[in-house]
């Protein structure tokens, strides 16, 4: 399959452990308009969008400093490392012969070059299943958009609006189900009928991708493949080469990433990839469901990562003690825990989304561990992203995660909002501090993160900073060495 390039608005929810929580029809602030490329880098003052200053840190006050590598785990549903703008930051580990069947470095795993698969460990894919269901969401997909387009040519009006559905005389049931849901959609959404029509076309590239894959097999085997596009999409925003002039610019100009699977992979329409996995899963214990997350710290912590992105949870079970103790055991070692809030719009002050800060002894480990909520790029009352979770006492910090562009797999790219998003602004910056500045430690890195927000009136209430990261202001205040 060729290359696509979709430079589109959509919500892509957060990663959920065993179910996804997704809410596809969700109103977004700020979108409905053309967002300046590279928009969470960009500074409020000069660009006139709410990024994080990255850009003008690295024009006023990085230039000529010496950096560092840094590694950033991404715990997700894979990477791929083949990707474009992604191939020359992806960590190898130095101590492994490709491909030779061997565990050259005596670390327990075979082969792991990029990283490691946790997840295929409790979930065996069987893929003539996986290709027939695709082949069929496909098909189905395919009929939706063409049942759309068809009472959109005969409605016959540019910019047809929820009267115009209301009055339509439906010519068959498939039509039917069509009208209701975008009559539904309307009811709260003007701009439903163009959503609709981009989601389904989303879908269609989508599912082609992940056929090529089966069909093709380029993919690493341990760290890609067909459930690898939320991870992809957040390996760029954290490290996608920034002065190679393709595709985009990560926020860390010295990471390596190490992939890690551990969870379910999201794709881009909504909706979790290994259908036969989850189902799976749903046969397992939670302590069966959750050891690959914790195996997946320990796995990064052994190998070398000092940040690790999480842009995953779920809101109705505890964490169990294996993954309480994987995350103790990584802040034993230094390593700098970036989380995402969620998207259901909800106070974290008054629900949990698991994992979080609070050990299950009662510990509070908030000193190295980033509770991240997604803001746009409009200094504006609609600041804060409607889906994202909050939380004065329990959300630290907001950051870019709406309508964010990033690499997704097979060389393409796209938009995509959610605090999946946000999370890896934030990890990118607390890479390049310890970049810049190796002898920080992870508590001192969120120390100053922290103190560097720009404080806002729309994030008084929401999180602990009351404000959005700020690159240039943190290097503002940083002794390097």
């Amino acid at each position: 399959m060729g290359n696509y390039n979709l430079r589109i608005e959509f919500f892509s929810g957060l990663l959920i452990i065993a179910a996804l929580l997704l809410l596809p029809n969700i109103l977004f602030a700020q979108t409905g308009e053309k967002v300046k490329d590279n928009w969470q880098n960009l500074d409020l003052k000069t660009d006139s969008v709410f990024g994080i200053s990255m850009e003008k840190a690295y024009t006023e006050l990085l230039k000529g400093k010496k950096a560092n590598s840094v590694i950033v785990a991404v715990i997700d549903g894979g990477v791929d490392v083949n990707h474009e703008d992604l191939k020359s930051v992806i960590w190898t580990n130095p101590n492994e012969i490709p491909a030779n069947g061997k565990d050259d470095d005596k670390n327990g795993f075979i082969d792991d070059l990029h990283g490691w698969s946790f997840y295929s460990t409790i979930v065996k894919e069987d893929e003539k299943t996986q290709v027939f269901l695709i082949q069929n969401k496909l098909k189905n997909v395919l009929a939706d958009e063409k049942i759309l387009d068809q009472i959109l040519q005969k409605i016959s009006k540019p910019d047809p609006v929820i009267d115009d559905f209301r009055n339509y005389i439906p010519g068959n049931a498939e039509e039917q189900k069509m009208q209701t849901t975008i009559v539904s959609g309307l009811k709260s959404y003007p701009d439903f009928v163009r959503y609709k029509k981009i989601n389904l076309k989303r879908a269609v590239n989508y599912y082609n991708m992940q056929l090529a894959y089966y069909e093709k097999r380029d993919f690493d085997p341990i760290t890609g493949g067909p459930s690898a596009y939320h991870g992809t999409h957040i390996a760029g925003i954290i490290a996608a080469v920034r002065d190679n002039n393709i595709g985009i610019k990560g926020v860390a100009d010295h990471a390596q990433i190490m992939v890690i699977k551990a969870v379910p992979g999201l794709n881009p329409i909504g909706e979790g990839d290994g259908m036969m996995g989850v189902s799976q899963e749903n046969n397992l214990s939670q302590d069966e469901k959750t050891k690959p997350i914790a195996d997946a710290i320990r796995y990064a912590v052994d190998n070398g990562a000092k940040v690790i992105n999480m842009s995953f949870g779920q809101p109705w079970t505890k964490t169990t003690v294996a993954v309480n103790e994987a995350i103790k055991y990584a802040i034993s070692k230094d390593v700098l825990i970036i989380h995402a809030a969620g998207n259901e719009g909800q106070n974290l002050d008054q629900m949990t989304i698991y994992p979080d800060r609070m050990t299950v002894e009662g510990r509070d480990i908030s000193a190295c561990w980033i509770e991240v909520g997604a803001s746009g790029w409009k200094n504006d009352e609609k600041l804060a992203g409607i889906f994202s979770n909050y939380g004065k006492n329990s959300v630290d910090v907001y950051a870019p995660g709406i309508v964010i562009t990033s690499t997704a797999p097979r060389s393409t790219y796209l938009d995509d909002t959610g605090t999946s998003m946000a999370a890896p602004v934030v990890a990118g910056l607390a890479a390049v501090i310890r970049e810049y500045c190796p002898k920080l430690t992870a508590s001192e890195v969120k120390t100053m993160i922290m103190k560097s927000v720009i404080q806002v009136p729309a994030l008084k209430d929401k999180c602990i900073s009351g404000g959005v990261i700020n690159a240039y202001k943190v290097f503002e205040s940083a002794k390097f060495e």
